[in-house]
Protein backbone atom coordinates (compact mmCIF):
# COMPACT_ATOMS: atom_id res chain seq x y z
CA UNK A 1 0.00 0.00 0.00
CA UNK A 2 0.74 3.17 -0.50
CA UNK A 3 0.27 6.97 -1.81
CA UNK A 4 -0.09 7.77 -5.07
CA UNK A 5 -0.59 11.71 -5.70
CA UNK A 6 -1.76 13.48 -8.69
CA UNK A 7 -2.23 17.24 -9.65
CA UNK A 8 -6.29 17.99 -10.71
CA UNK A 9 -5.19 20.08 -13.26
CA UNK A 10 -4.57 17.94 -16.70
CA UNK A 11 -0.91 17.37 -17.98
CA UNK A 12 -0.33 20.05 -20.57
CA UNK A 13 1.44 19.98 -23.94
CA UNK A 14 5.09 20.54 -22.27
CA UNK A 15 4.97 18.03 -19.38
CA UNK A 16 3.34 15.64 -22.03
CA UNK A 17 6.12 15.76 -24.56
CA UNK A 18 9.06 15.68 -21.83
CA UNK A 19 7.38 12.34 -20.41
CA UNK A 20 6.84 11.16 -23.52
CA UNK A 21 10.77 11.92 -24.65
CA UNK A 22 11.83 10.61 -21.37
CA UNK A 23 9.90 7.06 -22.10
CA UNK A 24 11.76 6.98 -25.70
CA UNK A 25 14.84 7.21 -24.41
CA UNK A 26 14.52 4.74 -21.24
CA UNK A 27 13.73 2.22 -24.51
CA UNK A 28 16.95 2.68 -26.03
CA UNK A 29 18.58 1.86 -23.13
CA UNK A 30 19.90 -1.99 -22.84
CA UNK A 31 19.14 -3.52 -19.82
CA UNK A 32 21.92 -4.26 -17.70
CA UNK A 33 20.67 -7.76 -16.76
CA UNK A 34 21.60 -8.94 -19.92
CA UNK A 35 24.78 -8.03 -19.09
CA UNK A 36 27.46 -10.07 -17.63
CA UNK A 37 29.55 -8.76 -14.76
CA UNK A 38 31.73 -5.83 -15.02
CA UNK A 39 32.61 -2.57 -16.15
CA UNK A 40 29.92 -2.52 -19.30
CA UNK A 41 27.14 -3.71 -17.09
CA UNK A 42 27.81 -0.88 -13.72
CA UNK A 43 27.38 1.61 -17.09
CA UNK A 44 24.34 -0.14 -18.05
CA UNK A 45 23.19 -0.13 -14.43
CA UNK A 46 24.21 4.01 -14.19
CA UNK A 47 22.77 4.34 -17.70
CA UNK A 48 19.47 3.11 -16.81
CA UNK A 49 19.16 4.13 -13.58
CA UNK A 50 19.22 7.95 -14.74
CA UNK A 51 17.39 7.19 -17.58
CA UNK A 52 14.14 6.19 -14.99
CA UNK A 53 14.87 9.21 -12.90
CA UNK A 54 14.83 11.08 -15.58
CA UNK A 55 11.42 9.83 -16.77
CA UNK A 56 10.02 10.43 -13.15
CA UNK A 57 11.66 13.85 -13.00
CA UNK A 58 9.61 14.03 -16.63
CA UNK A 59 5.95 13.74 -14.62
CA UNK A 60 5.53 16.76 -12.51
CA UNK A 61 2.08 15.97 -11.88
CA UNK A 62 2.66 12.71 -9.94
CA UNK A 63 4.13 11.74 -6.51
CA UNK A 64 4.19 8.68 -5.00
CA UNK A 65 5.51 7.93 -1.12
CA UNK A 66 4.85 4.14 0.75
CA UNK A 67 3.42 4.17 4.63
CA UNK A 68 6.69 4.71 5.74
CA UNK A 69 7.51 7.34 3.63
CA UNK A 70 4.40 8.95 3.78
CA UNK A 71 4.87 8.91 7.88
CA UNK A 72 8.30 10.27 6.86
CA UNK A 73 7.14 12.66 5.44
CA UNK A 74 4.31 14.05 7.75
CA UNK A 75 7.00 13.81 10.81
CA UNK A 76 8.69 16.09 8.68
CA UNK A 77 5.93 18.66 7.67
CA UNK A 78 4.97 18.55 11.25
CA UNK A 79 7.82 20.03 12.93
CA UNK A 80 7.92 22.50 10.50
CA UNK A 81 4.12 23.38 11.02
CA UNK A 82 3.25 22.61 7.24
CA UNK A 83 0.82 20.42 8.93
CA UNK A 84 -2.68 21.25 10.80
CA UNK A 85 -4.31 19.01 13.30
CA UNK A 86 -7.20 18.98 11.67
CA UNK A 87 -8.73 15.69 11.38
CA UNK A 88 -10.68 14.48 8.03
CA UNK A 89 -14.59 14.97 8.41
CA UNK A 90 -16.59 12.13 8.18
CA UNK A 91 -18.09 11.15 4.95
CA UNK A 92 -21.85 11.43 3.93
CA UNK A 93 -24.09 8.60 4.83
CA UNK A 94 -25.88 7.01 1.88
CA UNK A 95 -28.99 6.43 3.98
CA UNK A 96 -29.21 10.70 4.25
CA UNK A 97 -29.76 10.66 0.29
CA UNK A 98 -31.64 7.65 0.02
CA UNK A 99 -29.88 5.49 -1.20
CA UNK A 100 -28.39 2.14 -0.54
CA UNK A 101 -25.58 1.31 -2.87
CA UNK A 102 -22.59 3.68 -3.92
CA UNK A 103 -23.70 5.61 -6.96
CA UNK A 104 -21.44 5.51 -9.88
CA UNK A 105 -18.83 8.60 -10.12
CA UNK A 106 -18.45 10.48 -13.69
CA UNK A 107 -15.06 11.41 -12.48
CA UNK A 108 -13.65 7.99 -12.73
CA UNK A 109 -14.53 7.75 -16.65
CA UNK A 110 -13.89 10.03 -19.72
CA UNK A 111 -15.10 10.99 -23.03
CA UNK A 112 -18.83 8.90 -24.11
CA UNK A 113 -18.66 6.88 -20.86
CA UNK A 114 -18.35 10.08 -18.62
CA UNK A 115 -21.33 11.19 -20.10
CA UNK A 116 -23.15 8.13 -20.16
CA UNK A 117 -22.34 7.69 -16.65
CA UNK A 118 -23.38 11.29 -16.00
CA UNK A 119 -26.79 10.62 -17.37
CA UNK A 120 -27.75 7.71 -15.57
CA UNK A 121 -27.33 9.40 -12.57
CA UNK A 122 -29.90 10.37 -10.04
CA UNK A 123 -30.27 13.79 -8.57
CA UNK A 124 -29.91 12.05 -4.76
CA UNK A 125 -26.52 10.70 -6.76
CA UNK A 126 -25.43 14.06 -7.56
CA UNK A 127 -26.53 14.97 -3.97
CA UNK A 128 -24.40 12.39 -2.87
CA UNK A 129 -21.15 12.60 -4.50
CA UNK A 130 -21.47 16.50 -4.21
CA UNK A 131 -21.28 16.01 -0.35
CA UNK A 132 -18.54 13.51 -1.08
CA UNK A 133 -16.36 16.19 -2.85
CA UNK A 134 -17.62 18.62 -0.43
CA UNK A 135 -15.60 16.19 2.40
CA UNK A 136 -12.76 15.28 0.26
CA UNK A 137 -11.87 19.50 -0.36
CA UNK A 138 -12.65 20.57 3.00
CA UNK A 139 -10.55 23.97 3.79
CA UNK A 140 -10.45 25.00 7.24
CA UNK A 141 -10.49 28.90 7.45
CA UNK A 142 -8.18 29.98 8.37
CA UNK A 143 -5.96 27.91 5.63
CA UNK A 144 -2.45 27.46 7.80
CA UNK A 145 -1.27 24.17 6.02
CA UNK A 146 -2.59 20.82 4.94
CA UNK A 147 -4.62 18.94 7.63
CA UNK A 148 -3.00 16.16 8.60
CA UNK A 149 -6.67 14.00 8.22
CA UNK A 150 -5.84 14.52 4.33
CA UNK A 151 -3.10 12.00 4.44
CA UNK A 152 -4.63 9.48 6.86
CA UNK A 153 -5.99 7.09 4.44
CA UNK A 154 -5.84 7.66 0.07
CA UNK A 155 -9.17 7.97 -0.41
CA UNK A 156 -8.94 10.75 -2.79
CA UNK A 157 -8.45 13.62 -0.39
CA UNK A 158 -8.08 17.07 -2.29
CA UNK A 159 -5.36 19.03 -1.07
CA UNK A 160 -6.07 22.76 -2.11
CA UNK A 161 -3.87 25.29 -3.76
CA UNK A 162 -4.26 27.65 -0.44
CA UNK A 163 -2.99 24.70 1.49
CA UNK A 164 -0.40 24.07 -0.44
CA UNK A 165 0.94 27.41 -0.69
CA UNK A 166 0.42 27.56 3.39
CA UNK A 167 2.92 24.55 3.67
CA UNK A 168 5.31 25.87 1.58
CA UNK A 169 4.98 29.50 3.57
CA UNK A 170 6.05 27.38 6.61
CA UNK A 171 8.77 25.93 5.17
CA UNK A 172 10.12 29.01 3.19
CA UNK A 173 10.80 30.28 7.10
CA UNK A 174 12.98 27.74 8.43
CA UNK A 175 16.96 28.32 8.56
CA UNK A 176 18.70 27.78 5.57
CA UNK A 177 20.86 25.62 7.24
CA UNK A 178 17.48 23.59 8.50
CA UNK A 179 16.33 23.23 5.00
CA UNK A 180 19.50 22.01 3.72
CA UNK A 181 20.08 19.71 6.28
CA UNK A 182 16.64 18.35 5.65
CA UNK A 183 17.21 18.17 1.82
CA UNK A 184 20.06 16.50 2.37
CA UNK A 185 18.89 14.10 4.77
CA UNK A 186 15.62 12.94 2.96
CA UNK A 187 16.81 12.35 -0.45
CA UNK A 188 13.13 13.32 -2.30
CA UNK A 189 12.11 16.43 0.08
CA UNK A 190 13.29 18.76 -2.34
CA UNK A 191 11.30 16.36 -4.87
CA UNK A 192 8.56 17.01 -2.66
CA UNK A 193 8.99 20.97 -2.22
CA UNK A 194 8.67 21.44 -6.01
CA UNK A 195 5.55 18.86 -6.40
CA UNK A 196 3.90 21.14 -3.98
CA UNK A 197 5.13 24.44 -5.61
CA UNK A 198 3.90 23.14 -8.65
CA UNK A 199 0.69 21.74 -7.36
CA UNK A 200 -0.37 24.99 -6.26
CA UNK A 201 -0.72 26.76 -9.11
CA UNK A 202 -2.39 23.44 -10.91
CA UNK A 203 -5.71 23.16 -8.85
CA UNK A 204 -3.78 21.07 -5.68
CA UNK A 205 -3.57 17.83 -5.97
CA UNK A 206 -5.58 14.38 -5.18
CA UNK A 207 -4.30 11.93 -2.39
CA UNK A 208 -4.85 8.21 -3.50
Amino acid sequence: MGYDMTIVQERDQEEKAAIAAAAAHVKTLPSPHRLPEGEEREAAEKAWKAGWKAYDDADRSYFRLNIWGMSHCCDAMASFRMLTREEAPHFPRLEEFGLTEWPEDPAHYEGDARAKAEAELTDADRGYLAAVEATLAFEPVPVRGIPVGKFSSNDGWLVTPAQCEAALAAWRVQPAATRARVEGEIGWWASWIAYLTYAKDRGGFRVN
